[in-house]
């Protein structure tokens, strides 16, 4: 019984290192897998790494593209935008300069008509002898001797008469004025 014993006991001991290689063995499986696991995880990593770096190239890129783009819209809106300015500002320049050549050609006008109306505002020139008066020469030209008339001839020579009226010169000329509708 004692080999018997020994056998059982041996058979037992058996068993347990035959289960003990097992258990190694599958410990050795068990370790081959997971490092097996652990690089394809790494290599799963790396290239996961790698796209997600080829986007982020790919996505700067297109942002560096997009940007380029914007500038270069701005830079033409901005050149746009200095050339219309260019072009109001000539065409301010044009509309002030025609506005002032038609200004001047409307005054020369104007200054034209009334030298023209002053001129035909005129009866004659008259030059003073000794002993006129200024009532003497309206009753001459107006029939009436009376202010509104000498008055009239006065206003329109007082350059040359001076500040007094009654003061006139023997060859002093006179311009002697038209009668205005109130006075006829």
């Amino acid at each position: 019984m004692s080999e018997e014993k020994k056998g059982l006991f041996g058979k037992l001991f058996g068993k347990k290192e035959e289960a003990k290689e097992v258990i190694e063995e599958a410990a050795k499986d068990v370790k081959s897998e997971a490092e097996i696991a652990i690089e394809n995880a790494k290599r799963v990593a790396d290239a996961a790494q790698k796209k997600a770096e080829t986007e982020a190239r790919k996505a700067e890129y297109e942002a560096k593209k997009v940007a380029a783009e914007a500038e270069a819209k701005i830079e033409e809106a901005k050149r746009a935008a200095e050339e219309k300015l260019a072009d109001a500002k000539q065409h301010a320049k044009d509309v002030v300069t025609s506005k002032a050549e038609e200004m001047t050609s409307k005054r020369e006008e104007i200054l034209k008509d009334i030298a023209a109306k002053k001129a035909a505002a005129y009866i004659e020139d008259y030059t003073v002898q000794a002993n006129d008066t200024l009532s003497h020469i309206a009753m001459r030209f107006y029939g009436k001797a009376t202010a509104p008339y000498y008055t009239l001839i006065y206003d329109h020579n007082k350059e040359v008469i001076g500040p007094n009226m009654n003061m006139i010169q023997p060859g002093q000329v006179l311009r002697i004025p038209t009668l205005p509708e109130d006075l006829k």
